[in-house]
């Protein structure tokens, strides 16, 4: 415990002098080679780096440790569920013949589906195949999934010859809350891919200078914050992080409680009360709905009113035509209703509930804060 301020700046100047910490202070200013190359979370430049990392014959040079790897993760995440039978034993076996795996990027496939004689299409971001194994990974960094894109790729694959004794569907995101809309897809995550294959990789005895420096650089690009979301990818540092609050806990609680009058001890996570002031915006909103909340209502006055939001874009469809605000489809609800050009202003996430399937409704505002709530407990944790 620091008794004086003679001793607190002494170890804060320990603190800023370490070369650790100096390591970590300069890993969140500088850029990753793949940003300044314009790629930083641009999902076809993480499929293609995927790639080269699980492909038995990349130039990585490491043969089937990075595969086995990543598929030992799948099967982790997939522990008690029939979506595979792959398990630890069943890949160190010669039985997936996983030497003869190949590996392709933006693999196109189509069929027709015989219920509605439409063709259907499909680009798989990541695909996996040889006489045994087949594995698709559909890889979402900044994008959601379009309408049903998972259904649709499950019923093109079914359609689809299938000598395949292993079949896997991959759902990859940096984002947990992200889900897939078909069930089939096992659910992964870049610190997952970091913690399971990227950096057993980066300790393997026999990987190379230079691919140990490509691995590194990936490593930090995954680190950095992605556009719109204030979280990395993957948190890459936590060792570091661990190992420099260790060191030097007495000065950084003291920082803590100076800063929020609390030590980490102390801190719980934050709960939804009535004077919470939600502040997550829209377009990070939408981009986490399913199909099945993709329908609003609001009652003004007696009056019912209906609209729906286009997943993609996050614009609101209203009586034929498309806003691209909830308050200005909300003034126009109100003008529907009032037979006037109402021009008060507002509050859309207030004015609107999604209503579920079910009949279920729930206020966008409530949506927005238990979305925030998850989102930091997820960070925190």
């Amino acid at each position: 415990m620091i008794t004086n301020a003679k001793e607190l700046k002494s170890n804060l100047n320990k603190l800023i002098s370490d070369p650790d910490f100096l390591f970590l202070q300069e890993s969140f200013e500088k850029e990753s080679l793949f940003q300044l190359l314009g790629f930083g979370h641009r999902e076809t430049m993480h499929s293609a780096f995927i790639s080269w990392l699980i492909s038995p014959t990349s130039s990585l040079s490491l043969g089937l440790f990075p595969l086995k790897r990543f598929l030992n993760y799948i099967s982790e995440e997939n522990i008690g569920n029939v979506k595979t039978a792959i398990d630890f034993d069943l890949i160190e076996s010669d039985v997936l013949e996983l030497d003869k795996m190949q590996v392709f990027t933006e693999y196109s496939e189509s069929v027709v589906d015989p219920e509605t004689n439409t063709k259907l299409n499909a680009r798989f971001d990541l695909y996996l195949v040889n006489d045994t194994v087949r594995i698709i990974i559909e890889n979402k960094v900044l994008s959601r999934e379009n309408k049903d894109q998972t259904v649709t790729y499950t019923k093109i694959l079914n359609d689809l010859d299938n000598p395949y004794t292993y079949d896997l569907k991959v759902f990859l995101s940096p984002d947990p809350t992200v889900k897939p809309k078909c069930p089939d897809f096992i659910q992964v995550d870049y610190q997952g891919l970091y913690d399971f294959v990227i950096l057993p990789c980066l300790n393997h005895p026999q990987i190379s200078i230079e691919n140990k420096n490509i691995l590194e650089q990936y490593a930090h690009n995954l680190s950095m914050v992605y556009r719109g979301v204030n979280k990395p990818m993957a948190k890459v540092n936590n060792e570091l992080c661990i190992s420099i609050y260790n060191k030097y806990k007495d000065v950084l609680d003291e920082i803590f409680d100076a800063v929020k009058n609390e030590t980490p001890e102390k801190r719980k996570p934050k709960t939804s009360s009535t004077v919470r002031v939600s502040k997550l915006p829209w377009n990070e909103i939408y981009i986490r709905l399913s199909e099945d909340e993709k329908y609003l209502e609001s009652t003004y006055g007696n009056t019912l009113t209906k609209a729906e939001i286009d997943l993609t874009s996050g614009h609101i469809l209203f009586q034929g035509k498309e806003f691209s605000s909830l308050s200005s489809a909300a003034i126009a609800a109100v003008n529907s209703i009032k037979g006037e050009n109402f021009t008060d202003r507002y509050n859309g996430f207030a004015f609107w509930s999604i209503v579920y399937p079910n009949g279920e409704r729930k206020k966008l505002s409530e949506v927005r804060t238990d979305l925030e709530l998850a989102m930091e407990t997820e960070i925190e944790d």
